[in-house]
């Protein structure tokens, strides 16, 4: 399944999705979007009524000015927080979708590793897509080996050596470079083969309070599904 924000919401991915590749997809969407209920008039997706600890699922409908679908939405809203969220879904949506996209935050750190906090992969200013593919597999290596390296680290119990939160607020691909770095002056010990746990991550990587409330704040909802099945 393709889980993706609100820079991808794109008829066209949707499609090539489906048609080519065979993927599910659930992409936030923006509270702009045109939706088309059967039945109902075209409405953007921000008028839909929505109180707070409350979401609501709808089936069978169509997005955009090209009428794209059927695809199905689910809308939410938090408890403590004024933000919305749209997420439309080449599946029937319910309360598990909110939890399915909520894996998506748990990516978050690999953009920042790849980007400024890491391997700064804009900085390249490559363009050409053979260049750019060789350096995603060096990278791709690279991440390979330094994940592997954080994962022992904490396994371990080793983290606080190279990483200072009370719980870990860094990548295991962070904890990984800091201990290669570390291991250069100190002489402390390099993994001599690829690790990486098949277990349920026992220390979740949380970089901030509002990183845990995301990714919880489905749990307080009550969700009402309105089933409008095309005619």
């Amino acid at each position: 399944m393709l889980l993706a924000d609100r820079g991808f919401v794109d008829t066209g991915l949707m499609a090539y999705c489906e048609a080519y590749l065979g993927w599910a997809w659930t992409i936030r969407a923006k509270k702009n979007l045109r939706v088309y209920r059967p039945g109902k008039r075209a409405t953007q997706i921000g008028n839909l009524p929505l109180k707070r600890s409350q979401a609501h699922c709808f089936h069978h409908i169509s997005v955009t000015d090209q009428k794209y679908g059927p695809v199905h939405l689910a809308i939410g809203k938090p408890l403590d927080s004024q933000e919305c969220w749209y997420l439309l879904s080449s599946q029937p949506t319910s309360r598990t979708t909110f939890a399915e996209y909520g894996l998506r935050f748990d990516i978050e750190e690999s953009f920042l590793d790849d980007k400024s906090n890491g391997f700064q992969l804009e900085s390249s200013r490559l363009r050409q897509a053979p260049a750019l593919n060789r350096l995603c597999f060096v990278l791709a290596v690279a991440t390979l080996f330094l994940v592997s390296q954080g994962t022992v680290v904490v396994e371990t119990q080793q983290r606080r050596f190279v990483d200072a939160h009370w719980f870990r607020g860094s990548s295991y691909l962070k904890i990984g470079w800091r201990w290669v770095r570390r291991a250069r002056i100190k002489g402390w010990d390099l993994i001599d083969r690829l690790f990486l746990s098949p277990l349920p991550d026992l220390e979740p990587c949380f970089s901030a309070k509002s990183d845990v409330d995301k990714r919880l704040w489905q749990l307080e909802i009550t969700t009402e599904v309105f089933a409008h099945l095309a005619t």
